[in-house]
């Protein structure tokens, strides 16, 4: 399998699980309160911010995956996105309020390092843009 194939197929494979990444204290912790709003809602775009631009790489990655645009058009998209969602995902990360992490009930103590793991995730993401990109040009 070559690169330009496989390199979509990571990119989208990268903001499902970003987005999974995200959802994962929605299901994990049975009584958050209100400390899942104001953890998401922090920074400038908060998280949902990550997550529209996550399912707006799905949109691109797909369609330099299935050709319906030209690839080298479709990987700039997807290498300047990525950049973003990386940015905008670190931006959120700095933005919460350590407070409010301890906030949350003690079997999810987890939450103190999950802000780094949405970043790990999304660093993800345009390292596969950047190798599709590296692929097709």
């Amino acid at each position: 399998m070559n690169l330009a194939d496989s390199a979509p197929v990571a990119g989208v494979a990268a903001c499902l699980a970003l987005l999974s990444v995200l959802a994962a204290p929605f299901v994990l912790i049975a009584d958050a309160g209100t400390g899942l709003g104001v953890y998401y809602s922090s920074g400038t775009v908060g998280a949902a911010g990550v997550a529209f631009l996550a399912i707006l790489l799905v949109v691109v990655f797909l369609s330099g995956r299935q050709e319906r645009r030209p690839a080298s058009t479709v990987a700039g998209v997807a290498l300047v996105a990525g950049v973003g969602l990386l940015a905008l995902a670190l931006a959120w990360a700095l933005a919460v309020d350590v407070q409010n992490l301890y906030s949350f009930p003690q079997s999810a103590t987890w939450i103190l390092w999950h802000r780094w793991l949405v970043v790990g995730v999304a660093a993800l993401v345009p390292l596969s843009a950047g190798a599709f990109a590296s692929a097709v040009v």
